[in-house]
């Protein structure tokens, strides 16, 4: 659904929210408008259409068809002769999350932001989940991965007077992105997930994107909190943030630490040592990192002032989502463990981490790993090597990189270069009793592999 809240903007308040960006106002000034879009497509009558564009299109071509389909007003960088009010601003994407940010201030509610390297999204969609055991249908959440300078944007738009609380996601993978996100959510809560090795052509190491994360801290009130992984190697950075910020913190970890929120697990039982108290509850979700999550969702849910029973209730009741940790259990035997979404160094080794403690025979699915830089030869031959360290019984390989890295790991590996063939070889070892676990950047489009491998096979408990 796109922006469908009725809103309520005066020009008046447009030029207001655009004022740091604003060239000329073209046209009628005595308008009011119900909202704000960017999809042409479903244009409601009297809508303002903001004109964004990108490396394979162009807002301002189908400015007039907005118009015409009954736009109130068009927010453009250059003029395309229309008939109702134009305002000219430098740029339009930044002038999409000015009107974000103008909107967002409407509200007086306590609001989470999510940033970090790794399990943004699991996180966001954890706090998600609490968020509703709280405050039922006066909550909000992030939908999907709706979490760059087009998303962020669109769900803040969508906030409401009967919100009581909101988590929003922001995700960056250039420098300067995140003080532009967060600067437009601005959040009471600012939870950071981890620093690791993503986007490394554009971002320099866990470091760098530590500090670019930091601005989530930086955009906090000095009545704020920052939400940070205590035992995670850049926590130093965060903290001399938060010190030159003057806001409140809030530490978390999984397994033991002398963080505020640690998280344990005792077979499929969650045990969560709070401020609050030690509770525990059922959690169903593998893994580490999925222990990481919840702590780290824990946390922020108690930064913002939601109660530890409402925590249980909503951790309890989460569920992996697809493509980030879902498992699919077979009649069989055999278990599948999608990690389809997304990929870089450091999550690779947490998923194999993983695969590991499963019961064998264990097959990695590995596809490649996007934005990596210079290094990235060196991290496909790293991911592979440290799976073979592990002891994982297979490796299906997908992808050139990934058939450049193989030759570290000998007759372990086996290549395919179509993800036909890596469906069948997939489908096969189901079969029988078998752990494999999918994983790669979301380009390589592996979700289709994990889909039609899953698609009509008996389930299990």
């Amino acid at each position: 659904m796109q922006e469908s809240v009725d809103q309520h903007w005066t020009l008046g308040d447009l030029k207001q929210a655009l004022s740091g960006v604003l060239v000329a106002v073209k046209g009628d000034t005595r308008r009011s408008f119900p909202s704000i879009t960017t999809d042409s497509r479903s244009v409601k009558k009297g809508q303002v259409f903001v004109a964004l564009s990108g490396e394979k299109f162009d807002g301002h071509v189908f400015a007039l068809a907005a118009e015409k389909a009954g736009a109130g007003a068009l927010v453009l960088s250059r003029s395309v002769g229309a008939t109702c009010p134009e305002l000219i601003v430098k740029d339009t994407a930044e002038a999409y999350g000015l009107l974000a940010r103008f909107w967002r201030r409407r509200f007086a509610l306590p609001l989470i932001a999510v940033a970090g390297s790794n399990g943004k999204t699991t996180t966001t969609q954890m706090i998600g989940s609490v968020l509703r055991a709280y405050a039922g249908d006066a909550s909000f959440c992030t939908r999907g991965n709706l979490n760059n300078n087009v998303g962020v944007p669109r769900m803040l738009l969508e906030l409401t007077e009967k919100d009581r609380i909101a988590v929003i996601e922001a995700g960056m993978n250039h420098v300067g992105e995140m003080a532009h996100l967060a600067g437009w959510i601005q959040p009471t809560v600012a939870v950071i997930t981890n620093a690791q090795r993503e986007h490394q052509a554009y971002i320099d190491g866990p470091k760098g994107s530590a500090r670019e994360n930091a601005m989530a801290i930086v955009a906090l009130p000095e009545s704020g909190c920052a939400v940070l992984p205590l035992t995670d190697s850049c926590y130093r950075i965060w903290a001399d943030f938060v010190r030159a910020r003057g806001c409140r913190v809030l530490t978390y970890s999984a397994g033991e630490s002398d963080a505020d929120v640690v998280a344990t697990r005792q077979d499929d039982t969650l045990v969560l040592s709070t401020p609050e108290g030690l509770v525990r509850f059922p959690f169903s979700m593998a893994g580490d990192h999925a222990l990481h999550d919840a702590a780290a969702a824990a946390a922020a849910c108690l930064a913002a002032g939601v109660s530890l029973r409402s925590v249980m209730q909503g951790l309890s009741a989460f569920t992996a989502l697809a493509g980030r940790g879902q498992v699919h259990r077979f009649e069989n035997g055999a278990v599948l463990i999608d990690e389809a979404y997304n990929a870089n160094p450091d999550s690779m080794r947490a998923a194999i981490d993983l695969l590991a403690k499963m019961p064998s025979p264990r097959i990695l699915v590995a596809g490649e790993m996007g934005e990596l830089g210079e290094k990235s030869a060196a991290y496909h031959e790293e991911v592979l090597r440290y799976a073979q360290e592990k002891g994982i019984d297979r490796i299906y390989l997908i992808g050139g990189k990934m058939h450049e890295a193989m030759g570290v790991v000998g007759r372990t590996a086996q290549f395919f270069p179509e993800r036909e063939e890596l469906t069948r070889a997939v489908q096969e070892a189901l079969e029988c009793p078998c752990t494999v676990l999918v994983k790669a950047s979301h380009y390589m489009g592996l979700e289709s592999v994990v889909r039609s491998a899953t698609t009509g096979r008996i389930k299990g408990n």
